[in-house]
């Protein structure tokens, strides 16, 4: 049998593990998956939520690499936050996609 020696995972002792946990997190910068711009107002991926994009353009022209790996993002995303629900409230009074329509009425 071989000993325990080896158990430990290369990349981190546990005091090593432990130190860099109470040290703050840097967050990378979000970058397009596509150009690797870091504009403002990234969009991301609606299915999987874990890749963004600057444009429509780079969207598609990474669909390639990207649909390969986005079911599963998207298992894993669903698993750790909680859908959001469609809004229960009643339409407002003023909104016109309420009441009868013209259509209605033709006969």
């Amino acid at each position: 049998m071989a000993s325990h020696a080896h158990s430990e995972t290369p990349s981190m002792s546990g005091a090593a593990e432990a130190s860099s946990l109470s040290k703050p997190s840097t967050q990378a910068v979000p970058t397009c998956a596509q150009c690797g711009a870091s504009p403002e107002a990234l969009k991301q991926c609606t299915k999987c939520h874990s890749i963004s994009y600057c444009t429509k353009d780079c969207q598609k022209a990474h669909y390639k690499t990207h649909k390969k790996e986005c079911a599963s993002l998207a298992q894993a995303y669903v698993k750790v936050h909680e859908p959001k629900m469609a809004s229960r409230a009643p339409p407002k009074v003023g909104d016109r996609s309420t009441g009868f329509k013209k259509w209605q009425f033709d006969t």
